[in-house]
């Protein structure tokens, strides 16, 4: 969602630099993957020996492992195909800029994520400002530079992002205590009020920079938020399915994307 609008907003969409610059973001994502499982495999063998972790069977490697590696090979080629043509074709800073966040935050995520913390709300938000990143990388090609707009998109992607994570994360908690006896644990529902405090400062942000404009997309889904919130507070809250909240959230990020999208046009 943000790549599309870092590229809606850039304008010039159609061209080899944005579908490089796609195969690039897309190749990067799945890169985790196959990582991850190698990872996974070489920690087992480290703790129980080659056989307890399956990496062998009758001294040929395991099924898995090939498949790891032959997608890593195919997303590396990817990605480094994508990138090669991008370093030609854009200006090298503002590459080199993205290209060494991802290199920092890939492997953050993936040594966490094998210690079982991929659902902590912290890391889940690293990983928001990372993928709200693309839309930088979409503007830059399309615009062969940045500007004021490619900011904006990524600041005001990666903070609704990061507050809709947060309320995720108040919901589950509040469901999770309705089946536990008990006083009922209150940590995420004061993140995710936190989180909608940032977003109130963030507002006064843009209104004292003279871009009351851009209050519109970033509107209803605090609304939404709030209101959720505010219905965590009541018994009733916990039988909301969580179908329900994610087809929320999915909705309210479409509808973030293509306000966000009107107005900077």
């Amino acid at each position: 969602m943000p790549f599309l609008a870092g590229m809606l907003v850039a304008g010039d969409w159609a061209t080899l630099r944005m579908l490089a610059a796609a195969l690039a973001v897309f190749s990067i994502f799945l890169l985790r993957e196959p990582l991850l499982a190698l990872w996974r495999l070489r920690v087992a063998a480290s703790k129980y020996g080659p056989d307890a972790a399956g990496a062998t069977v009758n001294g040929s490697r395991q099924p898995e492992q090939e498949s790891a590696k032959l997608s890593l090979l195919i997303y590396g080629l990817g990605a480094l195909a994508s990138g090669s043509y991008l370093l030609l074709s854009l200006p090298l800073a503002p590459l080199l800029l993205l290209g060494s966040g991802a290199a920092l935050l890939l492997p953050i995520l993936l040594y966490f994520t094998v210690r079982n913390y991929q659902r902590h709300p912290a890391l889940q938000i690293a990983g928001v400002l990372g993928l709200t990143s693309s839309s930088l990388l979409a503007y830059l090609a399309g615009r062969g530079s940045w500007d004021e707009p490619a900011v904006w998109i990524w600041l005001l992607s990666a903070a609704h992002g990061s507050a809709s994570v947060l309320v995720v994360h108040a919901r589950l908690e509040a469901i999770l205590a309705a089946r536990k006896p008990g006083p009922a644990p209150t940590t995420d529902r004061r993140n995710a009020v936190l989180g909608q405090v940032g977003l109130g400062v963030l507002l006064a942000v843009v209104i004292a920079a003279g871009r009351p404009w851009l209050l519109v997309p970033l509107l209803p889904p605090m609304i939404l938020h709030c209101w959720e919130l505010w219905q965590l507070r009541g018994q009733g809250a916990p039988r909301v399915s969580l179908r329900r909240v994610g087809w929320t959230q999915l909705t309210a990020s479409v509808a973030f994307c293509l306000l966000l999208v009107a107005v900077l046009r």
